[in-house]
């Protein structure tokens, strides 16, 4: 990981690969270091310190929760907290752009997780490339800098006085507040970061000032992190897979024809298949199609952090903070990729083990393309904006506390562009596993050979953007691409929260503790299309392309002269649609992507702690009501009416963890919950669209329930010494109401037409059932010299009533090992994380998508120059490991990326 670490950070890496380090109590979260009584903050100075306290932190805890700590402000060896939140048990993360996004808990995708700031709800909006799924309410890690916070808490048992809607875990962030510093804090760390794949150096740096007055009683922090760093992505893709059947003639009913011998009939009489009969070419596989990628991005992140207490009286204290994270997350990318489902164009194919390996194409007349080359900028700019007020009252024996506060968030592309150029050559592909080959009749560095418009093309345009825009007289011409701003995301919240607890002493009972909160949340995503024509025809040579470096592909298993390609610069592309001779137009609002929901939430809770002997716990419920608005257009026959829907949903969730202490040193714990995690917001509306001739539609469910789920953990801990110990965790969720997109018929009127009859759907439905099992096992213990070792190993399970296919981001094996040295000034760590297998997605064409193993190894090493001045080196993902990406079988290729080796060299210092 690139960071702007120090030997502290390295301390940090350690406590994160730990199971439960700096785990919460059963009544609070696990809060910062304590402070003296003469206000000076108790820091802890050593990594073994640090291990200690973590492992007594630990040992009190009620709740099976696992925690990463600063050891000092602003030092984490991850580029972000995801990175970092992935070497505890039970949390791993995607790697699809070689930097951790998203986080799934105890084997759960990451929707269906929460994160939190302060115990509130972040907005997200996302950059619009992402395949993430921007309209769920999971949050993207990539946006959010270690620097600002405390620490990260991961709760996986809830307790009822935590907000609902997290099946796997909630993360919350605790941020720093200026009462837990000493005054007149100062850090600083700044460094420099290289990735050996983008060929470019990246910087990063971050202040910190913490003030208050010697009283105590009044204080202010604030901090600034610049972070900017270079992605460069080589890859190969393919778009979906298809059955043979496109090589054979159909009849009207599109039934494959047959000769009097039951073989069926090619295309091209001259097919020549290898391997196999035409029967085996036409039950097997073939991809859709095979591309060439390469993806560049500048990820820049500025982050704005504050914090305000003042306390007018000993037992009142009034506490305001904000965060603003400002994301350019600007990125262009071109794709060159041959159509693999001309069938009459086929000569020759080889089959084996139910695939189509390798085929051969002769070129294409007319329009009969065969390949295609994309360019595709995105200016993306994000923005989320955060503030909370919130009070901590002692009266009477009471503890009141609360809280209001909005976050709101912003993101898409403003404005995309896309040109894209096509070919008429023949070509021979093969996809078989890792290894691909693209051969073209003439390479793909000739940009002679691809054209983006043809005089067969040209036609009078004439569509409402287009007369709109030339007063009525229409355009003759050929679209080439167009300027669109797509996916534009606004998510936004306000809530308000009031708590009381109390200490009593009433039997076993400790403390009790109740509560309120209200959140008002939106969440919408627009689309408005663009075209552009030209009555100009031109290749891709006339535009002064360049091609890629040969080198590009190294590592990636593809060959033949579909690589290295040519292609154009940004700034070539946007003067292409922005030039003379071009007519641009701005299409209205894409009424097919576009929803709105208002969510209102009304939470109550009641909670009691108990302690009795050598027995701990709480024991609680929480009531929920969700009212959810939907707002969406529905289309039929080109017309479009705007709907609206509500829904109400009313949970009570009950909640109970207990902790006994067994014996000398050690713990064992149990939990049971029942949790919920509400849908997608685009699945709560989406378009509804109607085809009165077919009587079919799809649409979203304003109807939709919230994945239900009941949670059980079971854990034991043995501390054998005051650093060492070994844990271990058992998992359960029996998740209900999962949610699945199928076909049901429906009755219905059509707004538009008023008809009523029944449609064939395809719609999102509540009614599915999944379960995760699971276990856990954590050591960490000193050796001798220095030297000594953490380590953990996860293993999950799912049943989703589909033979052999598991629940999204979900591996059955991840294991984490971490040996490490600490001698003086000199600290030094190497750190490998794997995890297995998982399925990602359903892709194109239906093809059920798996993420292959991954492998990541990292170091770390720093070094205490003086008191309060460490240098730091770090180097991750050393083995340049391949994100590979497969259809249903390891021999069936979708993806293929390196994202390289980052080498950073950075410095920290405090005062």
């Amino acid at each position: 990981m690139c960071s702007s670490s120090t030997r502290a950070a390295f301390g940090i890496a350690m406590v994160t690969v730990a199971a439960p380090a700096l785990a919460q109590t059963a009544s609070a979260p696990a809060q910062a270091p304590a402070q003296a009584d003469d206000g000076d903050q108790i820091v802890v100075t050593g990594y073994a310190r640090s291990l200690a306290d973590s492992a007594a932190t630990k040992r009190k805890a009620n709740a099976i929760v696992d925690v990463i700590s600063a050891e000092d402000v602003g030092k984490f060896p991850d580029r972000n907290i995801a990175e970092s939140l992935s070497h505890l048990p039970g949390v791993t993360v995607d790697h699809q752009f070689g930097e951790g996004e998203q986080v799934s808990i105890a084997g759960v995708e990451p929707a269906l997780n929460r994160i939190l700031i302060d115990g509130h709800s972040i907005a997200s909006a996302d950059w619009g490339g992402n395949p993430s799924d921007r309209s769920s309410r999971s949050f993207n890690y990539s946006l959010l800098s270690p620097e600002i916070i405390s620490q990260a808490i991961v709760y996986k048992t809830p307790e009822a006085r935590l907000q609902e809607g997290a099946i796997g875990g909630t993360v919350d962030v605790v941020t720093r507040k200026p009462l837990d510093l000493k005054p007149n804090t100062i850090t600083a760390s700044g460094g420099y970061a290289y990735n050996d794949r983008s060929n470019r150096g990246s910087p990063r740096a971050s202040i910190l000032y913490s003030w208050h007055n010697d009283a105590g009683t009044f204080g202010v922090l604030g901090s600034v992190g610049f972070d900017r760093q270079y992605l460069a992505r080589a890859g190969v893709a393919v778009y979906g897979y298809m059955t043979g059947d496109t090589f054979f003639q159909k009849d009207k009913n599109d039934n494959v024809i047959k000769d009097a011998s039951g073989n069926p009939v090619p295309i091209n009489p001259a097919l020549k298949v290898n391997g196999g009969s035409y029967t085996d070419l036409l039950n097997a596989r073939l991809p859709a199609y095979l591309a060439h990628e390469y993806f560049e991005q500048t990820r820049q992140r500025l982050s704005f952090s504050g914090a305000m207490q003042w306390k007018p009286a000993d037992n009142l204290t009034l506490t305001a903070t904000g965060l603003v994270i400002s994301g350019n997350y600007d990125n262009f990318s071109t794709s060159e990729y041959s159509y693999n489902t001309r069938g009459g164009l086929a000569q020759q194919a080889t089959v084996s083990n139910g695939l189509i390996t390798s085929a051969t194409y002769g070129p294409g007349t007319g329009t009969n393309w065969t390949g295609e080359l994309d360019t595709n900028f995105r200016r993306t700019r994000i923005k989320n904006d955060s503030g909370t007020l919130a009070f901590n009252w002692d009266v009477s024996g009471w503890n009141v506390s609360g809280n209001g506060g909005y976050s709101r968030a912003s993101g898409g592309k403003q404005p995309e562009y896309l040109l894209n150029f096509r070919t008429l050559q023949g070509f021979t592909v093969g996809a078989n596993g890792r290894n691909t080959s693209l051969d073209w009749q003439n390479p793909a560095s000739d940009g002679t050979n691809w054209v983006s418009t043809s005089p067969g093309e040209s036609k009078l345009q004439d569509e409402a953007a287009v007369l709109a825009a030339t007063n009525g007289a229409g355009y003759f011409g050929a679209q080439i691409g167009g300027i669109t701003n797509a996916d534009q995301t606004v998510d936004d919240e306000k809530y308000g929260q009031i708590d009381f607890q109390r200490d009593v002493a009433f039997g076993p009972l400790t403390k009790i503790m109740f509560g309120g909160r209200y959140n008002d949340h939106g969440n919408q995503q627009s689309s408005y299309g663009g075209a552009t024509f030209t009555n100009a025809a031109f290749t891709l040579a006339d535009l002064g392309p360049y091609t890629l470096a040969s080198d590009l592909y190294d590592g990636l298993s593809t060959s033949g002269n579909g690589t290295p390609f040519a292609t154009l610069t940004k700034e070539a592309m946007i003067a292409a649609l922005t030039g003379s001779n071009v007519l641009n137009v701005t299409r209205p609002l894409d009424t097919s992507g576009y929803f709105r929901v208002k969510e209102k939430i009304y939470t109550g809770y009641v909670q009691a702690n108990f302690e009795a002997g050598k027995f701990r716990g709480n024991i609680g419920g929480r009531f929920v009501s969700t009212k959810d608005d939907s707002y969406y257009y529905a289309n039929s026959n080109g017309q479009a009416s705007l709907q609206h829907s509500e829904s109400t949903d009313n949970r009570f969730l009950p909640a109970f963890n207990i902790a006994y202490d067994a014996g000398p040193g050690v713990v064992l714990r149990a939990a049971a919950a029942k949790v919920i995690a509400r849908p997608r917001y685009s699945q709560l509306a989406g378009a509804l669209s109607l085809d009165d001739t077919q009587s079919t539609g799809s649409a979203g469910n304003p109807d939709l329930k919230p994945y239900a789920a009941t949670n059980f953990g079971l854990s034991a801990e043995w501390y054998f010494s005051k650093t060492g110990y070994v844990s271990s965790e058992i998992f359960y969720r029996d998740i209900s109401n999962y949610i699945s997109n199928i076909n049901v018929n429906v009755q219905l009127t059509n707004p538009l037409t008023q008809q009523s009859r029944t449609y064939a759907i395809s719609q999102p439905v509540n009614g599915g059932k999944a379960s995760v099992t699971g276990f856990s096992l954590t050591a960490q213990t000193p050796i001798a010299y220095g030297f000594g070792i953490q380590a953990n190993y996860t293993f999950a399970d799912a049943d989703t009533g589909i033979s052999g296919q598991g629940l999204p981001y979900l591996s059955r094996n991840t294991y984490n090992i971490v040996p490490y040295f600490e001698s003086g000034p000199f600290q030094a760590r190497v750190s490998y994380n794997y995890r297995s297998k998982y399925f990602y997605v359903f892709g194109r064409l239906s093809s059920a998508d798996y993420t292959d193993s991954y492998r990541q190894l990292d170091f770390s090493a720093s070094y205490k120059v003086l008191e309060n001045f460490t240098i730091t080196a770090n180097a991750s993902n050393l083995l340049d490991e391949t994100y590979y990406q497969y259809s249903a079988t390891p021999s069936a290729p979708t993806a293929l990326y390196k994202n390289g080796r980052t080498f950073s060299l950075s410095a920290s210092f405090r005062m």
